[in-house]
Formats: structure tokens, sequence, C-alpha cells
């Protein structure tokens, strides 16, 4: 994981049936809409495990033979980051009618994908990744335990009909032992430097630094500081002190 290492993930890939392998990745979101209300969503492409050849499920195990918008995979890392539990993403929080009447969007749905065991299992692999020893330590926070993981792809050229140039990406989540925000870094067509990890882990940190800072989050292992009391509250706890004091002086002498 660390190294991104593709012979690796395919040994792993080995231990699962083709069958087993799909439809984790059914369930992760791939090859179905989000249902964001991003106008004209990609459903991405997952072919069914009937039209795999001899080298597709070697191929799927380290990122190619299918196709996912960014949308999802950033829904693939929140669900590993919610204890893998999937809920579906969008970008809408509701609507307002002519008069200005405000109507939430209904709940979304929500599928439990992984234990949360094997969630924590993989967030604590997923922190190699930003390590001195992984592929992206540019994105590690100063004090913040950070996991994600790098992505470079080959990137297709419509218009050329052929494979140009690179995706890379970088998706992460923070603080790694107990998330609260995950973002995503996609970027298109690099010149020069291609990789993920040197490319997207910059912006991530700058980024994810801003919102955790922004939104108050305490540095990972830091003790929060006890709520100020009012002076009600404060009497109250005095007295109650008091009455805890008073009785276990009355059961010495009994």
């Amino acid at each position: 994981m660390a190294v991104s290492s593709n012979t690796g993930t395919i040994k792993i890939g080995e231990m699962l049936s083709n069958d087993t392998l799909h439809d984790y990745l059914a369930k992760f979101g791939m090859g179905k809409s989000t249902g964001s209300g991003l106008p004209g969503e990609s459903a991405g492409v997952l072919r069914p495990v009937s039209d795999w050849s001899g080298t597709t499920a070697p191929t799927v195990a380290f990122g190619q033979g299918y196709s996912l918008t960014a949308m999802q995979a950033t829904s693939i890392f929140a669900t590993i980051a919610n204890d893998g539990v999937r809920v579906s993403p969008t970008v809408i929080a509701g609507t307002s009618d002519p008069s200005g009447k405000f109507t939430a969007s209904s709940a979304r749905s929500n599928e439990r994908v992984i234990s949360a065991t094997t969630a924590k299992q993989l967030r604590i692999m997923m922190e190699s990744v930003v390590s001195g020893q992984g592929t992206a330590p540019s994105a590690a926070i100063p004090g913040y335990r950070v996991a994600g993981k790098t992505g470079t792809a080959w990137r297709f050229n419509s218009e050329l009909r052929k494979y140009s140039g690179y995706t890379a990406s970088f998706i992460g989540f923070a603080p790694a032992d107990a998330p609260k925000y995950v973002i995503s870094v996609t970027i298109q067509d690099p010149k020069g430097a291609y990789y993920g990890g040197s490319l997207g882990g910059p912006v991530f940190k700058k980024v994810m630094t801003f919102v955790l800072q922004s939104e108050h989050v305490a540095p990972t292992g830091t003790k929060v500081m006890p709520v100020a009391l009012t002076q009600k509250e404060l009497t109250a706890k005095k007295r109650e002190a008091s009455v805890v004091k008073a009785s276990q002086v009355s059961a010495r002498q009994r």
C-alpha cells in the first residue's frame, strides 16, 4: 500500500474470486450513478464478470479495466473513513420553490460494505502512504494523523481515441484515527511530473490544513479542555461534592 505496488495488489486480488471482487466494487458504488445531483454525471464502467477475460481480474485489482468518476472515488474513501458504511453522496442540500420555501433533500441511503474492523485496518494501512516511506509524504500534516492513497492513471483522449497523458490524484482524510473530512484532488493531463503523490499531495495538505484549522479540529492526541461552567452550575457541582463527601464520612463512622 505504502509504495503502491501493483504486484502486491495483484497477489491480494488473487485471494478473491472474480464474483467476490466484482461484488465488492459494486457495493462501493462503482458502475452506477451516485445520485449526487450533478448534471450529466457518468455511472462509470464496471463490466459484468461474464465479460471478463483472463487478464481482467489482475488488472482490475490495481485499478485498470474499469472507470469511475471523482465523486465515486471520493465516496469509496468516505466509506472507509465512515467505518465501512457507504452513504450515497449528494451536492444538493435541498430546493426552494418560487415563494422561497426551502425543502430539505430526502435522507441519503446507506449500506454497510465492509466491517468496522476492516475499515480501521485499512485506515492504518493508508497512513503509511503519507509516511516517509510512502508515495505521498507531501500530504502529511504536522500534528495530525493523515491517511490516503495516490493515483496515477492513463488518460483517454476522446478526440485522439487513444490514451494520451495522465490523470494524477490523491484522496485522503483526517484525522485518520477519527476521520471528519475527506478531500479529493484530481489533476488532469499534467505536464512534466505526473505522479499523484508529488502533484496531489501538496494540494491536499494545503486544503485539509485550512479545513482542520477553520473547523477547530484539535491535533491528534490533544486533550479536550473542560467546558467553562456558569456560576449556577459551579454552585450545584460544589453542593453535589459536599453531599458525596458527607456521605463518605458518615459511612466511615458507621
